[in-house]
């Protein structure tokens, strides 16, 4: 747990200072996370992966649920990079937090969690430098555009909204909620 909390600590002051989460940091969390789930079986992962065989050891077992987890966390936020939404720094820091849970269950999680907080942060950093009015215009500009399938260029000056932030609130939301044995409402199906 501290691996990670150190992890996110990290990525979301970078985020904030600098508006990146550096490779440095995310691939060999990955690398490490993959290892410790190799080495200890997964962390997080009392339920492994969908598919895993049972009576193989431990460490592969960690392995391959760390594994998933990774590339779950890249492809799902991967879309959203493609979708113009993220960066690629916050799909490799999605990465690292599932090969050091060993979790999807953790990750998807942490990834419902990130979503909240950013939008909670997008609503004070709309407040405090008084965008509400210019986001609302721009938002019903983008429907009405599309909706008469016009282009319309979206001007590049609104402010940032660091999502590193976001993944380390909600990742360690959901870490500690994990290790306290709580059930999410999305969660209670798997």
């Amino acid at each position: 747990m501290g691996l990670l909390t150190g992890v996110l600590i990290v990525a979301s002051v970078t985020d904030i200072k600098t508006g990146k989460v550096y490779n440095w940091l995310t691939l060999p969390a990955i690398l490490t996370g993959l290892a410790l789930a190799t080495v200890f079986g997964a962390p997080f992962g009392q339920e492994l992966a969908p598919g895993l065989v049972t009576g193989q050891t431990a460490s592969w077992a960690g392995f391959q649920a760390s594994l998933f987890a990774t590339m779950i966390g890249l492809m799902g936020f991967g879309v959203l990079v493609v979708a113009g939404g993220l960066g690629f720094g916050d799909v490799k820091l999605m990465g690292a937090y599932g090969a050091l849970t060993a979790s999807w269950q953790c990750l998807a999680s942490a990834a419902v969690y990130a979503f909240v907080v950013a939008m909670v942060l997008a609503i004070v950093v709309m407040l405090r430098g008084g965008l509400v009015k210019r986001t609302m215009h721009r938002l019903w500009s983008v429907v009405l555009t599309k909706a008469a399938r016009v282009d319309h260029a979206i001007p590049d000056d609104s402010p940032r909204v660091p999502f590193a932030l976001a993944i380390g609130v909600g990742g360690l939301l959901a870490a500690a909620e994990v290790l306290l044995g709580l059930n999410t409402p999305w969660a209670a199906g798997w």
